[in-house]
């Protein structure tokens, strides 16, 4: 898949549009017909989203954390069959463009043969384009436009990226996944930490997740800390540890088998189940006992004690 990191002239494409954070179960069923339909003319999938949030311009001081990051985003599309995914620049001047400019410059830039949109998708200034202003513009340019319903659950639950983020920040992971379609994950470096695991008897990979990346309801899961050989079951805290205060918000993987020395390297922890809120301890011996409750219960989860 090619990712461009600004419009390029190219000849006639299906194009979806959408910010697509987290590529979650609705998100998959547009594009899939989308590539379904690309597949019939015989003609690429192009995927024109965002290189930002807009929200990050439109409302800076309260934007919206993100599901996925742009790799992620990109190796999700990768793995639906999208074949180009165009990371439109996001600042003040595209927020200001009327809609109607913002559909002549991709048509300016493609042959467009089909456009595939949610049915909550707008663009240009103040939100203003809709469906029907995009089915107007392909009425009149000579191209197919396919506004794809709301995605629900069998509960009746419409899929949203608002609704996912919310699930996380209350910590229910595994509802989460539900609606994504697969079970949510940080990404980042393992740092040098200040040993406090270590010094309880449980050691622990401190990771840095990309600082605009949703946390998840401050705890302690169940997880899985993928390294670049390997894939262990784990511990993992996220919080600020009210009883050892270290000054800022961490994240923690405790591996539940031996692990190898990851300073330095990139991780994947991937979030299962959440186990318990974070909580301040009256002592670390408390804090020590609870982790190794915490552990216990965790192996018992991975059917390992």
């Amino acid at each position: 898949m090619h990712v461009l990191q600004r419009p390029h002239k190219a000849g006639e494409r299906v194009v979806a549009l959408g910010m697509f954070d987290g590529v979650h179960r609705g998100h998959r069923t547009l594009l899939l017909n989308a590539k379904r339909l690309a597949d019939e003319i015989g003609v690429p999938l192009r995927v024109c989203t965002f290189n930002r949030h807009p929200l990050e311009i439109i409302r800076p001081e309260n934007p919206p954390e993100m599901i996925s990051t742009i790799p992620e985003r990109a190796s999700l599309l990768y793995g639906i069959g999208v074949d180009e995914m165009e990371l439109i620049p996001f600042d003040q001047s595209t927020a200001n463009m009327e809609p109607e400019v913002f559909l002549d410059r991709m048509r300016s830039f493609l042959d467009v043969r089909a456009v595939v949109a949610g049915w909550n998708y707008s663009f240009g200034r103040k939100g203003r384009g809709t469906a029907e202003l995009l089915k107007a513009d392909g009425e009149k340019h000579g191209y197919k436009v396919i506004i794809e319903p709301p995605a629900t659950l069998e509960d009746g639950t419409v899929i949203s990226s608002t609704l996912i983020r919310q699930n996380l920040k209350e910590g229910k992971t595994e509802r989460a996944a539900e609606l994504l379609g697969y079970q949510y994950s940080l990404t980042g470096t393992v740092a040098e930490g200040k040993h406090q695991g270590h010094g309880l008897g449980f050691p622990t990979a401190n990771i840095e997740p990309w600082k605009r990346k949703v946390l998840p309801k401050y705890g302690v899961y169940t997880g899985l800390l993928e390294t670049t050989n390997d894939t262990l079951p784990a511990v993992v805290n996220i919080g600020i540890q009210p009883t050892m205060p270290s000054g800022k918000v961490t994240v923690e993987a405790h591996a539940l088998t031996e692990s190898p020395e990851l300073y330095g390297q990139k991780v994947r922890l991937t979030l299962l189940k959440m186990l318990r809120e974070e909580r301040k301890f009256a002592s670390p011996q408390d804090l020590t006992a609870q982790i190794e409750r915490d552990r216990n219960e965790a192996m018992q989860l991975f059917n390992m004690a």
